[in-house]
């Protein structure tokens, strides 16, 4: 509805050198439609904004003869009808010259109270005060249309993610380049020399404030962080720069996954007249009468939530969603903090959303990822429609073993990621996110050492390869990126901090050694189907099997190894068979190695070796320390 309505501002027409703009704000009403809000009898102006007159200010005052940013002659919005609501409108008299433009309704309440206030539908964010913005000719929409992933959408279980974090990316080598052109510098090593194929973004929304920032803090839903966006040279051009990223990524076949912050909004007080949070909670005079903000579920200390026990909310997060999918041509979405705007039992919140984009979008392999980190989490994906969620098993497991120097038999349930999960559904695994230090800090923490100790990853990377579900590698892990941040800092917010990615690191001997693991193993797992099913055995592991199953499969915690075996059906119909073979210890062991058949197995790790396999066992295999064999038949 709110992009249907065209609310913000926008160009009237599509002259490229001069047009007027249409400004529109829109506040629900349950007058008019129960469903866009509840009554609150312990607030009796709950609903109401109490405004007496909205005002558009900006600098684009000065070409319709007024002072810029003038309170005193800003023109007045009028008040419109709509069926569900109130609409305030605004056209300018007269065309503006091309240009990039910022704006803020200033609003006077019926208490005579005035507050400066963004746009929440603003699509463009300005370079200071949280100004909202907006552009007079620029490319013209045909010039950036969006193009699909070359070779069409894959399933999540065949993509490889790789999480960016657009600043720390960029950091080093950007110079005066806006962040997202700098991307594309990138994505011939992203796509070449690593190989991955989907890019998970952390949040590109723009935050209510002009510092640094990991994005999940949004207060204008519909626009690009000006930071990411801000080109000296080309000051008009900002969602074009979105679109072209997106289109030099699909050229590729790389996806496109936006990371969506949905349960709550940033907010910071009002500094004196001026508001910097959710513009819809401070255009109201009570902004605790704002039916947007609200508690429903779960909450976040410190942070705004998002009620979606009102209509209004739903439909304005949907129109979110869709707008990012029609107009930027994204592959998918992975929801932050999905915990506390799930309630079992009802469909508001989360399920409702998910079954409107699903419809929406009408594309199976348009990835739909939870970030529900509890032991319901599959349960909540199979219900909910969802395609994934963030497991955090492995995780744990990589970091539990690199501190104490051994593995636990609970790795193998790590490995069973596909426990719970309909068919169609995969987990998303990874040996360390953006909430975490870098696993290459982890591999030497202990001792002082940090990524020294890099080689210690090794197996615990080859597992993530080989294992069911969708492979994750935050950005520099590929080639042993190694800050450290508190696990938990209770709320502080200290580690959220510029981890600007060392580039060099990945020519030094560490880097390349770590990089060439990982690059490998993405090509493996690329190369073969059956790694990529949800087939694996053993599973279902107890804690007290601290030894090899009668088959030969499964953990011996005392000799550091694991056994697992894998299959699925190649690209070519045929069965894929695979034995991984793990060395977590810092010893070459010799072991004997069961096989699920006999015959020629080749090591596909190590130069296509060949293992020949008679009585379903190769015996006295030799397993290098900190490395690992795939076979494969």
């Amino acid at each position: 509805m709110y992009i249907a309505l065209r609310c913000g501002a926008w160009q009237v027409g599509e002259d490229q050198k001069s047009d007027k703009v249409a400004f529109k704000l829109f506040f629900p009403d349950r007058a008019k439609d129960e469903s866009q809000y509840g009554a609150r009898h312990d607030r009796p102006n709950y609903g109401d904004p109490r405004i007496s007159s909205i005002q558009v200010a900006g600098n684009f005052m000065n070409h319709l003869g007024l002072q810029d940013w003038h309170p005193g002659t800003a023109p007045k919005m009028s008040q419109t009808a709509h069926s569900k609501g109130t609409l305030w409108t605004y056209t300018t008299p007269t065309p503006l010259p091309e240009g990039f433009y910022q704006y803020k309704y200033l609003l006077t309440f019926k208490n005579g109270q005035q507050r400066w206030v963004g746009d929440p539908c603003a699509r463009y964010g300005g370079t200071e005060e949280q100004n909202s913005a907006f552009v007079i000719g620029g490319s013209r929409p045909g010039d950036n249309t969006v193009l699909p992933v070359q070779g069409g959408r894959k399933h999540l279980r065949d993509l490889i993610l790789y999480e960016l974090m657009i600043d720390d990316f960029t950091d080093e080598y950007r110079s005066f380049h806006a962040p997202l052109d700098a991307i594309q510098e990138k994505l011939d090593y992203l796509q070449h020399t690593l190989g991955i194929n989907a890019i998970l973004f952390m949040p590109w929304t723009a935050w209510p404030n002009d510092g640094y920032s990991w994005g999940y803090t949004p207060h204008q839903y519909f626009s690009i962080e000006t930071r990411y966006t801000n080109d000296l040279n080309a000051p008009a051009e900002k969602l074009s720069k979105l679109k072209q990223l997106v289109n030099a990524c699909h050229a590729r076949g790389i996806h496109v996954i936006m990371d969506g912050v949905f349960n709550h909004a940033g907010d910071v007080d009002a500094a004196g007249a001026a508001a910097h949070g959710f513009p819809y909670r401070w255009l109201y005079q009570d902004p605790n009468d704002s039916p947007y903000v609200g508690v429903f579920g779960g909450t976040f200390p410190g942070l705004l939530d998002l009620d979606y026990n009102n209509g209004c909310t739903q439909e304005f997060i949907g129109d979110v969603c869709r707008y990012w999918i029609d107009h930027f041509g994204i592959d998918g979405i992975r929801f932050d903090n999905t915990t506390n705007y799930y309630i079992q039992g009802r469909n508001e919140g989360l399920p409702q959303l998910l079954k409107d984009i699903r419809q929406h979008v009408k594309d199976d392999n348009f990835s739909l990822t939870l970030e529900h980190i509890d032991m319901t989490a599959a349960n909540v994906v199979n219900a909910t429609g969802a395609d994934s969620y963030w497991n955090d098993a492995l995780y744990g497991k990589t970091f539990e073993g690199l501190w104490h120097g051994c593995i636990s038999p609970g790795i193998m349930n790590a490995l069973d990621n596909h426990l719970g999960l309909d068919p169609a559904r995969v987990a998303t695994t990874y040996l360390g996110n953006h909430d975490h230090s870098h696993v290459a800090w982890q591999a030497g923490c202990r001792n002082n050492r940090g990524a020294l100790d890099w080689y210690r990853i090794q197996p615990y990377a080859i597992t993530l390869m080989t294992m069911p579900g969708c492979p994750m590698i935050p950005n520099g892990q590929e080639f042993a990126e190694d800050y450290w941040i508190m696990e938990d800092d209770h709320g502080t917010g200290r580690r959220v901090q510029p981890r600007p990615l060392r580039w060099n690191f990945s020519q030094d001997a560490i880097g390349r050694s770590m990089l060439w693991v990982f690059s490998k193993l993405i090509a493996v797992r690329k190369c073969y189907a059956g790694l990529r099913s949800n087939n694996i055995y053993p599973c279902q592991w107890e804690q007290w099997q601290t030894r090899f199953n009668p088959q030969g499969y499964g953990v011996d915690t005392e000799k550091g190894l694991v056994i697992f075996h894998r299959w699925g059906v190649g690209e070519d119909e045929r069965l894929q068979r695979f034995i991984i073979v793990l060395n977590f210890s810092d010893n070459q062991q010799f072991i004997d190695v069961p096989f699920p058949e006999n015959g020629t197995w080749l090591d596909v790790l190590n130069d296509n070796q060949q293992v020949h396999v008679s009585g379903y066992r190769a015996t006295n295999v030799p397993v290098a320390s900190l490395w690992g064999h795939v076979y494969f038949l």
